[in-house]
């Protein structure tokens, strides 16, 4: 979602006359949503209550200093959140820190770090940890979250700890894309058809 600078260089950049259609953003798009709601009952399914979890959604940080100059990443990050609480019907309370913090600089807060300490430090004992805007799985899930902050959690008493996957390549969240790409075009879009190029078109995805 955080994609300002991208899109920036794109403007700057691109000099053709072949039209230009762009996703600004997608996280409130149902069909997004339904997919990320997928992964997370799979990773609820793995508790024994799985109503009894706290969900925690782990963001992507950015520096304050983006923030402040209007960038909407923070708001968006939290309506997601909201939507897919309300999306997911989940009773389980839960939320929202951030990751992958580098640098010196002021950046979103509170950190993965610090809510581990704050959930143990309230003997929650079960933890269902959503990487909330990455649609894959890379280092930041699988390395940062799924072995360093577990561990971080089985060393302050956490007894279980799960990861709901990344979008990766969950036919609903490929559907969602198709979607996403084709109402940006202005097409009608016709479920489970395979999606038409488009000649002389470029379309810029920014989320």
């Amino acid at each position: 979602m955080f994609c300002g600078h991208a899109l920036n260089e794109w403007r700057r950049l691109f000099r053709d006359d072949v039209p230009v259609y762009q996703v600004d953003h997608f996280h409130q798009h149902p069909m997004y949503l339904d997919a990320v709601v997928e992964k997370v009952e799979e990773a609820l399914r793995r508790f024994p209550v799985p109503e009894r979890p706290e969900i925690v959604f782990s963001a992507h940080s950015v520096p304050m200093a983006v923030i402040e100059k209007g960038d909407p990443y923070q708001r968006q990050i939290e309506e997601t959140v909201h939507l897919l609480m309300e999306r997911g019907r989940w009773r389980n309370r839960h939320r929202l820190c951030y990751q992958s913090k580098v640098g010196a600089s002021k950046w979103l807060q509170p950190s993965l770090h610090h809510a581990l300490h704050q959930l143990a430090a309230e003997q929650v004992r079960e933890v269902c940890v959503v990487p909330v805007a990455f649609v894959s799985d890379h280092v930041e899930t699988l390395g940062e979250i799924d072995h360093e902050a577990r561990e971080e959690a089985r060393q302050l008493g956490i007894t279980q700890f799960e990861m709901s996957s990344g979008l990766n390549d969950s036919p609903k969240f490929i559907r969602a894309l198709g979607r996403i790409a084709m109402e940006a075009l202005g097409m009608t879009v016709q479920s489970y058809v395979p999606i038409r190029s488009v000649e002389s078109s470029t379309l810029v995805a920014a989320d």
